[in-house]
């Protein structure tokens, strides 16, 4: 970027268009004298206008607005938009510290110097960059007062230094897509190794391998563990598949897993269908209702929040003490700071019965709309678009039982007629980890009068001399 605008270069023509679009959205915001009566719904509203978020429109908001005891910098910028949001957000860092001193004469001097560090003196002067824009502006801070401007890399090395004193751990979940979902766990080195001993140790003795030893510890199989629930989601005449929230539909293999931790700890089942027409006399909810709402509702339906459904409270739309009944079409999902605005009747909503859209209404007269995206949502509502991935994904399903089947019974039949067990068991086995499936109709081998016994029997001690059978 160069101060000089080269009016044959269209990359040049670009960048001055992106700063003019900036500044005719947020310029406004470093008039002298600018109030906002209500942030969140003005960043809010900016944010759904450009598609971009809410967090990203407030600190734009908040940058320009810190350029207000920078009078001549804000009149320069109005005349040459030179400065994108990046540098505007660096010089306000420096801006929000000198707010704070109070200080007229200081507020002009930093003014100057912006003005003067904005000013070309060249042809194609080069732009300094955020990183050289804190540089100086920490320079001239620290002649004011050291404090207000530490050494960045001192700063640095003491936090790195303070957090290897006093490590911590961190543990995140991840759900990428249908098939793919992972879980990280990070922490020192001396805490890592205990868990890598305690696994071990269970892997050893439960003779499993690292992996499914994990796998025990994790979900409690190997000994007394704290009580976990799960909330699974299926529909009623297909269980080839299960949804986890946060994680999405399972795969063979998830399905399989939890085909089996169900048939030891039979599951309490809950008809949403029921939950959706119940109603209760209470101000609370039952647990029924409150699976079903935020089944449906999947995170706060305030526009542009994204705060998980489990993590919400559950509003009457029509208050309880004014008449407003407790079912399920008249409780919706929201994070405590949207409940308290919608309270304090600064936003009101309206659910469209038809689509299922929430269309937001605001004090100022704007509206917004939103859609939940909870999984009875997304995945079984006639209108959702994700339909037809969901019905691809359960005919995907369906072709691997199918291959799977007849690929594991032409293995046995194969059998029948080579009799060699151990290429019978090999190939089911590589069928089962292929297809995350498990076959049932695993052939037991000959009768032990049957000679190829002892030929299999010396085939294996001469693969195994240590006795160990991979099956």
């Amino acid at each position: 970027m160069h101060f000089t605008t080269e009016m044959n270069n269209d990359l040049c023509k670009v960048g001055q268009a992106m700063r003019d679009a900036e500044f005719a959205v947020f310029g406004r915001f470093a008039e002298p004298g600018w109030e906002l009566a209500d942030l969140e719904q003005e960043a809010l509203l900016i944010a759904t206008s450009l598609g971009r978020s809410t967090r990203w429109a407030e600190g734009c908001i908040m940058a320009y607005h810190a350029l207000q005891i920078f009078p001549r910098l804000v009149a320069l910028q109005r005349d040459t938009r030179r400065l994108d949001i990046s540098r505007v957000e660096a010089i306000a860092e420096t801006a929000l510290i000198l707010f704070n001193l109070n200080e007229a004469e200081i507020w002009q001097e930093f003014d100057q110097v912006l003005v003067d560090m904005f000013t070309p003196t060249k042809v194609a002067q080069a732009m300094p960059s955020p990183a050289a824009i804190r540089r100086r502006l920490n320079m001239r801070l620290r002649r004011i007062d050291a404090a207000l401007a530490p050494n960045p890399r001192k700063k640095k090395e003491r936090k790195e230094a303070q957090e290897r004193e006093f490590p911590t751990s961190s543990i995140d979940f991840f759900g990428f897509n249908e098939l793919e979902s992972s879980m990280t766990f990070t922490s020192d080195a001396g805490t890592l190794e205990q868990v890598h001993t305690y696994i071990n140790d269970v892997a050893r003795a439960l003779n499993l391998p690292l992996a499914e030893a994990a796998k025990t510890v994790f979900t409690g199989r190997g000994g007394t563990a704290p009580k976990v629930v799960l909330h699974v989601f299926a529909p009623k005449d297909d269980r080839s598949s299960y949804y986890l929230p946060n994680f999405g539909w399972t795969d063979s293999s998830g399905t399989a897993e939890l085909d089996a931790l169900m048939e030891e700890r039979p599951p309490k089942i809950v008809d949403l269908d029921v939950a959706a027409e119940a109603t209760t006399e209470s101000y609370t909810p039952t647990a029924a209702m409150k699976a079903f709402v935020q089944a449906r509702d999947g995170h706060c339906i305030y526009p542009n929040c994204d705060k998980p459904a489990t993590k919400c409270q559950l509003d009457h739309r029509i208050p309880f003490g004014a008449g407003g009944p407790t079912t399920a079409s008249n409780l919706f999902c929201l994070c405590a700071t949207h409940h308290n605005r919608k309270t304090d009747k600064k936003a009101f909503y309206l659910p469209d019965p038809a689509t299922g859209d929430i269309v937001w209404l605001f004090a100022d007269g704007t509206y917004a709309t939103t859609q939940p995206e909870g999984i009875l949502t997304r995945f079984t509502a006639p209108t959702s678009p994700r339909w037809a991935t969901t019905l691809a994904q359960k005919q995907q399903r369906l072709a691997d039982a199918a291959e799977f089947d007849a690929r594991c019974h032409a293995a046995v039949e194969k059998y029948e007629h080579s009799r060699d067990l151990w290429e019978c068991y090999t190939e089911l086995d590589a069928l089962e980890k292929q297809f995350g499936k498990r076959f049932d109709y695993w052939p037991l081998g000959p009768d032990e009068d049957d000679p190829y016994w002892d030929t299999l029997e010396a085939a294996e001690d001469a693969e195994n001399p240590e006795g160990a059978v991979p099956f």
